[in-house]
């Protein structure tokens, strides 16, 4: 077995105007004997676009996709796209076929999507190509990112990102971050979370939005939504409660599910933060405030909340009590993934966490299209990510089993097969859209 961490001080540098603590300070780098087993890969769908969600759905043969909506990279929001951002689809995971290296996908791949639900302009701020052009709409809630279902209350839930996709690889955010909720019971849309786009001046909308304007108002006198979330892109159900993080302004989020659960038509839940940009975590035995940012993944296991973090690059763990409500004890670190390097203006990039049945907790990373398979996770043998230094080789390297360089991995699922899907980019189809779910097994 691996001697465990490097023993020394964690040092502090800077990523944009924020401190970043160097977690890989304490990784195990002696680990390797670990191997992976091999996977084989296989095209389920492609006829979901720019999937951004995978979420299990009541009948085991299939799952539900969430289209995100056209990215900058591939032209950003165009009137002549249909794109169906914000689209629930649901896929038969009985249809699938092996991944060859340089062949499209067939026929039945092509077509194996039905969707379930479009979004309603009422809760959702919908583009209006009527309107005028993308760049002049203010209020759309595009892109949209993450799935989750709650089975008690029948319940999908997702983020609106809240901003403008334009060519060229342009963004432009806006001010109306949301969680949007599709009750199975009603059929309908409704509202978990909605931030106030009148608190925002239009000539504040840049590539960022000010951390000042959230939540919109004072929540101890004013009821809920309060509009805590700055580009929430994340969610797990926990016990009595959903989790939301936000990667902009560094925050948790816990939503009361009580009310939902009762009644479908229940309004916005009771809601509060419950971690920001610090934590106090245990370094085997020393407890430390360490600065955390860029909140972008979260997975509910065996009595802890495991939180990714898309700017620090880590995983940490919290623990729960037996309502899902997180305690007072110090958080962990699990693992560390290449951090932010500020002259490539690059990073991991961590996407997504999911658990297999075996306990072991998979971590997507987008910049080099990878999902790690840590294993069982032991803060005592931090596991490493790092480009150079990794505890083990990925579990799955997208561009090297497709052979696409430029492939990508977003959300990920495992099914109670232990089958890992994941969502890309890829233009594996003949439609000229983006997107393509893949099953690892």
């Amino acid at each position: 077995m691996a001697a465990g961490p490097r023993a020394r001080h964690a040092e502090v540098h800077s990523v944009g105007n924020e401190a970043c603590f160097d977690f890989t300070a304490w990784v195990d780098l002696e680990s390797r004997e670990r191997g992976q087993k091999d996977v084989v890969l296989e095209r389920v769908t492609t006829a979901v676009p720019w999937p951004r969600g995978l979420a299990p759905h009541p009948s085991e043969e299939r799952i539900v996709v969430l289209a995100r909506g056209r990215h900058r990279t591939a032209g950003g929001v165009s009137p002549d796209v249909l794109d169906h951002a914000g689209s629930l689809f649901l896929v038969d995971t009985d249809i699938v076929e092996p991944v060859v290296p340089g062949e499209g996908a067939g026929d039945a791949v092509a077509h194996n999507a039905e969707r379930l639900t479009g979004p309603s302009q009422d809760p959702f701020f919908l583009f209006d190509p009527e309107a005028g052009a993308p760049i002049e709409d203010t209020h759309m809630d595009r892109p949209y990112c993450t799935l989750r279902f709650d089975a008690v209350s029948e319940n999908y839930f997702i983020c609106g990102y809240s901003g403008v996709d334009l060519p060229g690889g342009l963004f432009r955010k806006n001010a109306t971050d949301s969680i949007h909720r599709y009750d199975l019971r009603t059929q309908r849309w409704y509202s978990v979370e909605l931030h106030d786009p009148s608190v925002v001046p239009e000539g504040e909308l840049s590539y960022t939005v000010s951390n000042e304007h959230y939540p919109h108002h004072d929540p101890e006198t004013n009821p809920a939504p309060h509009g805590w979330l700055n580009g929430g892109d994340n969610a797990v159900v926990a016990g009595e409660f959903l989790y939301v993080v936000a990667k902009d302004n560094h925050l948790l989020v816990q939503y009361e599910l009580a009310g939902i659960r009762a009644d479908a038509e229940a309004g916005p839940p009771e809601s509060r933060p419950v971690l920001g940009s610090s934590a106090r975590l245990d370094f085997r035995g020393e407890v430390r405030e360490v600065p955390l940012y860029g909140h972008s993944a979260l997975a509910v296991h065996d009595g802890y909340l495991y939180v990714g973090y898309r700017t620090s690059s880590v995983v940490a763990r919290f623990a729960l009590d037996a309502d899902g409500d997180l305690g007072g004890a110090p958080g962990q670190l699990i693992a560390a993934f290449e951090p932010w390097n500020a002259e490539l203006g690059d990073s991991a990039n961590l996407m997504d966490l999911a658990f297999n049945s075996q306990g072991e907790l998979f971590v997507s990373c987008a910049t080099r299209g990878r999902v790690w398979n840590v294993g069982v996770p032991d803060p005592n043998h931090v596991f490493s990510g790092l480009w150079s230094g990794a505890s083990a080789d990925p579990y799955v390297d997208l561009p090297q089993a497709t052979g696409k360089d430029r492939a990508r991995v977003g959300n990920i699922l495992f099914d109670a097969e232990d089958r890992l899907y994941m969502c890309s980019g890829n233009y594996d189809g003949a439609n000229g859209l983006g997107g393509v779910i893949y099953r690892a097994r």
